[in-house]
C-alpha cells in the first residue's frame, strides 16, 4: 500500500491531488447510494406515472407517506440492497481515511528526505525523478532496511508485484484456456470477473503472504482454490440483483449527461479491460500506461477510418434520418419559441410534443454520430507523399498503431514486403492485401476497442457471467493458473516474490526454448513460443529503459554548472551531437570509465561540499541526482571513444536491467542502421515510409524519449505521433527479419542462446544524423 501511495503521489502531483481524487470518490459512492435510494425507495413510481393531466398531477404525492410500511417484495428487496452498499460504503471510507493518513506520512517523506517540498514542485517532475532520488535516498540513509541498495527494478517490481502477476497469467491465457468458445475472452477481463479473479487469487487466503512472498501450500492445493473459487461463485449468484442494480445505475448516472449534450456519442469507441490486460507491459506503472493508451485511441481511430471501406448506401441512409429528424426538431423548436404550453398539452398517440422533441434529439444525435464514424483518413494516417497506395498507407496506420499499443501478433503482420505494399503487384494483390488490414480491423474491434454502449452491456454481461465461471469453468483451471504461478515466481533474497519477467532478463527467452533449437524445426517451435507467450518481454525491456533514464532536468544550482563535474569525468561527457544511431550512448552518458557508480556518487559529493550549503539544499532540483552535466566541456579527442559500457553501466547498477537485455537495446540500433544504409539486409526500402515512424529520435542527456522532439518531421504525421514509436517499429522489424530467418535456416536460432555479457558495437556511418 505504501509504495503504490508513493506512485500516486507523483501521479496526481502530490498530497493534495490523492486528497481531491479519494474524497471525491467517497461522495460519489454516497450520492449513488442516497439518489438510487431516492429513486427505488422512496418515490411512488405507481402514482407518478398514472397521472395524465396537470390537475392529476398536482394532486398526487410522488413519495410515499410512510415508506417502510406495506414495503412489498420489490421494495424490500431495495431496502436490503442499499443496506449491503453503506456497508460496503463504510469499507470505503475506513480505506481512504487509512490512503490519506498514509499519504500524509509519504507526503512528508517527499519533503524532508526527497527534497520535494510542495506539490508544486512535483507537479513539474517525471515518476524517473522521483525514482532516481528514491535510489540514492537509499544509499545515504536507508528507508528500505533489509537491504543497502535499491535499483529502479526492484523499486517497481515491488509496487507491481502483484499486476505484473496478473500480467503474466494474461499473457499466458491462464484465465481464457478452458473456456468454451460462445464466451468471448474479453468478458473474463470485465471489471466483475477480474476483481474476484484477484481476490481470490491474490487476497482471500491469497498467494503471497504479508512478507511479499509465494506462499508454498497455496500453490500445492489446487483443489482449495477450485474450492474458493465455487464459493465466491455462489456468493456472487446471491449478489447479482443488487450489483447489477449498482452497475446499471453507475453507468446512467455517469454517462446519459454525456449522450444526452451531445459532449459524447455512445458509439464513440474505448479500449476494453482485456485490450488493457493484453497491451500492458511487466513493470509499466498505471500511469505510463494510461499515456500510453490516450495516444493509441487516436492510432486507433485513425487505422479504423483508413481501412474502412466508404459505403454509400450507409451515409444515404444517414443523411436522410438527420434531415428528418433535424426537421422534425426545428418545427418543434419554432413551436417552443412562440409559446412552451403545446408541448405539454397537444398530444400525438398519448404523447406530448415534449416526448416527440427529446426523441427525435435522440435520433439526430445517434445520426450525426454514427456519421462521424468512418468519415475518411484523419490529418497523419498517410499522405500521397510517403503512402502512394491505399495498403501502404493502411500499413503506416497499423504501425503507428503498433508503436503506441507495442501489440502485433503474427496473423497482424503484412505478408508481403514494402515494395510490393507500395504498388509493385497486381490489382488482384493489392485487393488482397487490402483484405489482410481489414481482417485486422476486424479483429481490434471486436476484442479490443468497441463502442461504449456496447461496454456497458458488457460490464453488465460480465455481473451475470461471474457466477456461471467462477462456479462452473475457472476451477478447472485452477491447477492450470497455479502451475502458471509458480513458472513465473521470481524469489529476492530481500525483497520478497515477484514475477520472473519483472527482472527485465531477456535470457528467460533462451530458458524457456529448453534447448531445442537445433534443427529448423526446433527454431521455428522455439521462435513460436518466442512470439506468442514472451514477446511481451522484449517490449518491456523496451519501454522501461526508454522511460526510466537518469535525470539531470536543471542548471539552476549554480552559476557555474561544470564545477559539479569531477575533472576526471569531464572528458567523458558528450556533446551535443545529434546521435542518429548511437543514440542510446548519451543515454548513459553521465556514468562512463570510472567504474563503480559509489565512486563517482563520492565524487560528486565531493564537488557538491564546495559549494554555499543553501546552493546544495535549496531547491528540490538540487539534490545529487539533478545534476546537470548536458553543458559540461568535451574533450573532442576523447568524445568518440564513447563506448556502450556506459550504457551498461547505468542500465546495471542504477536502474538494474540485466547486461543480456541490454544488448537487446544494441540489436534494434544495429538493425536501425544497416536497414537505413544503401543495402539492408531484408531488402526493403524504408524510404517509403514517413519518417516519424522509422526515425530513431535521439535521446538527450537526461531527457526521456516522450520529452523529446523527433527530428526530420515534414508536418503531415499526427499529433498523437509518439516519439519513441520508432523504437518499437524497429523492434517488431527486427523480430520479423528473424522470424523469416529462422524459417529459412537454422542457423538463424543463435538469437535464442546467446550469452548474456556486455557487448561493443561495430563503428558505423550510422552514428552521424538520424535519417
Amino acid at each position: 500500500m505504501q509504495c503504490n501511495l508513493r506512485v500516486a503521489q507523483a501521479e496526481v502531483k502530490g498530497f493534495r491531488g490523492i486528497v481531491a481524487i479519494h474524497l471525491s470518490h467517497v461522495v460519489a459512492l454516497a450520492f449513488t447510494i442516497g439518489f438510487s435510494f431516492v429513486l427505488l425507495f422512496l418515490i411512488d413510481w405507481e402514482a407518478l406515472l398514472a397521472c395524465d393531466s396537470e390537475e392529476s398531477c398536482r394532486a398526487i404525492s410522488i413519495y410515499y407517506a410512510k415508506p417502510f410500511r406495506d414495503l412489498g417484495f420489490r421494495r424490500a428487496g431495495v431496502l436490503v440492497c442499499t443496506v449491503l452498499f453503506v456497508v460496503y460504503g463504510a469499507m470505503n471510507v475506513a480505506t481512504v481515511y487509512q490512503d490519506i493518513r498514509d499519504a500524509q506520512s509519504i507526503s512528508a517523506y517527499y519533503k524532508d528526505r526527497l527534497g520535494i517540498a510542495s506539490d508544486e514542485s512535483l507537479e513539474t517532475m517525471l515518476w524517473s525523478e522521483v525514482v532516481s532520488r528514491l535510489v540514492q535516498q537509499q544509499k545515504e540513509s536507508r528507508f528500505c532496511i533489509v537491504q543497502d541498495e535499491l535499483t529502479v527494478v526492484e523499486i517497481a517490481n515491488i509496487i507491481m508485484r502483484e499486476d505484473n502477476f496478473m500480467i503474466g497469467l494474461s499473457n499466458h491465457n491462464a484465465f481464457t484456456a478452458a473456456l468454451p468458445c460462445w464466451i468471448p475472452r474479453r468478458l473474463v477481463f470485465t471489471k466483475a470477473v477480474l476483481w474476484n479473479l484477484r481476490l481470490v487469487i491474490f487476497r482471500w487466503q491469497g498467494v503471497l503472504d504479508e512478507r511479499g512472498r509465494v506462499r508454498r501450500d497455496f500453490l500445492n492445493r489446487p483443489e482449495a482454490l477450485a474450492r474458493n473459487l465455487r464459493l465466491l461463485g455462489m456468493a456472487n449468484f446471491v449478489l447479482v440483483p443488487p450489483v447489477l442494480i449498482f452497475v446499471a445505475l453507475y453507468f446512467f448516472m455517469r454517462h446519459a449527461e454525456e449522450f444526452r449534450s451531445q459532449r459524447a456519442s455512445p458509439f464513440q469507441r474505448q479500449w476494453t479491460d482485456y485490450a488493457h490486460w493484453t497491451f500492458r507491459e511487466y513493470n509499466e506503472l498505471p500511469h505510463e500506461f494510461n499515456a500510453r493508451m490516450c495516444a493509441a485511441q487516436a492510432a486507433a481511430e485513425a487505422y479504423v477510418q483508413c481501412t474502412t471501406p466508404s459505403s454509400p448506401v450507409l451515409k444515404s441512409v444517414q443523411r436522410c434520418v438527420k434531415f428528418i429528424a433535424g426537421s422534425v426538431l426545428a418545427a418543434l423548436l419554432l413551436v417552443a419559441l412562440w409559446d412552451d404550453s403545446p408541448l405539454l398539452f397537444v398530444k400525438v398517440q398519448d404523447k406530448n410534443l415534449l416526448w416527440y422533441l427529446a426523441l427525435f434529439g435522440f435520433i439526430f444525435a445517434v445520426a450525426d454520430g454514427a456519421s462521424d464514424e468512418g468519415s475518411g483518413p484523419t490529418r497523419g494516417s498517410g499522405t500521397s507523399v510517403h503512402a502512394p497506395s491505399l495498403p501502404l498507407r493502411m500499413y503506416i496506420a497499423l504501425m503507428r498503431l503498433v508503436s503506441c499499443t507495442h501489440y502485433l501478433p503474427k496473423h497482424w503482420r503484412s505478408p508481403v514486403q514494402l515494395t510490393s505494399l507500395a504498388g509493385a503487384c497486381s490489382g488482384l494483390q493489392r485487393a488482397g492485401l487490402c483484405d489482410h488490414f481489414r481482417h485486422v480491423r476486424q479483429e481490434l474491434l471486436r476484442d479490443f476497442l468497441i463502442q461504449r454502449i456496447q461496454a456497458l452491456v458488457e460490464e453488465l454481461l460480465g455481473v451475470i457471467l461471474s457466477p456461471i465461471l467462477l462456479i462452473f469453468f475457472f476451477p478447472d483451471s485452477a491447477r492450470s493458473i497455479l502451475d502458471i504461478l509458480g513458472s513465473l515466481q521470481h524469489s529476492s533474497p530481500n525483497l520478497g516474490d515477484w514475477c520472473r519477467y519483472g527482472c527485465l532478463d531477456v535470457t528467460i527467452l533462451a530458458e524457456n526454448s529448453g534447448g531445442a533449437a537445433s534443427s529448423a524445426e526446433g527454431c521455428r517451435s522455439v521462435q513460436l513460443r518466442h512470439m506468442d507467450n514472451n514477446e511481451k518481454l522484449e517490449k518491456s525491456v523496451l519501454s522501461f529503459c526508454l522511460n526510466h533514464q537518469l535525470i539531470w532536468p536543471s542548471a539552476s544550482v549554480s552559476g557555474n554548472t561544470a564545477s559539479w563535474v569531477p575533472k576526471s569525468r569531464e572528458r567523458c561527457i558528450p556533446g551535443s551531437r545529434n546521435a542518429g544511431g548511437r543514440a542510446m550512448t548519451s543515454f548513459a552518458a553521465h556514468s562512463r570509465t570510472l567504474g563503480p557508480r559509489e565512486i563517482q556518487l563520492e565524487e560528486l559529493n565531493a564537488q557538491a561540499t564546495q559549494l554555499p550549503e543553501e546552493d546544495v539544499h535549496g531547491t528540490p532540483s538540487e539534490s545529487l541526482m539533478d545534476v546537470d552535466v548536458s553543458q559540461a566541456p568535451v574533450d573532442p579527442q576523447t568524445e568518440s571513444s564513447t563506448s556502450p559500457a556506459a550504457l551498461e553501466e547505468v542500465l546495471t547498477h542504477i536502474i538494474g536491467v540485466p547486461l543480456a537485455s541490454i544488448n537487446l537495446l544494441h540489436d534494434v540500433q544495429d538493425f536501425h542502421e544497416k536497414e537505413t544504409s544503401e543495402h539492408p539486409p531484408s531488402g526493403d526500402s524504408v524510404t517509403l515510409l514517413p519518417p516519424d515512424l522509422v526515425s530513431l529520435p535521439p535521446l538527450a542527456p537526461g531527457v526521456p524519449p516522450s520529452l523529446v522532439t523527433s527530428t526530420g518531421r515534414t508536418g503531415d504525421e499526427p499529433e498523437w505521433s509518439n516519439t519513441s514509436g520508432p523504437w518499437f517499429y524497429w523492434l517488431e522489424a527486427l523480430r520479423s527479419f528473424r522470424s523469416r530467418q529462422c524459417d529459412e535456416s537454422s542457423s538463424a536460432c543463435g538469437m535464442f542462446d546467446r550469452q548474456p555479457g556486455p557487448r561493443t558495437r561495430r563503428p558505423s556511418q550510422a552514428d552521424g544524423d538520424v535519417p
